[in-house]
């Protein structure tokens, strides 16, 4: 990634002065938002152009034939 974002405002960040230690030490494992080859992929914490819903039932199917 070009550029991570993280928001620090959540529980498990509380108790931590110091922003870089926070997302090293606390388990920041969501990015807020993520940019890759100067374009936004991830806003919000979903990934743009990603068809959720269709991954989900792809998945389902393939686990099924399994």
């Amino acid at each position: 990634a070009d550029l991570a974002l993280f928001k620090l405002d959540e529980l498990r960040f509380s108790g931590s002065h110091d922003p870089i230690s926070a997302l090293l030490l606390c388990g920041a494992d969501r990015a807020d938002r993520v940019m890759i080859a100067g374009k936004w992929r991830v806003i919000d914490g979903q990934v743009e152009g990603l068809d959720l819903k269709g991954l989900i039932a792809d998945h389902t199917q393939a686990a099924r034939q399994l």
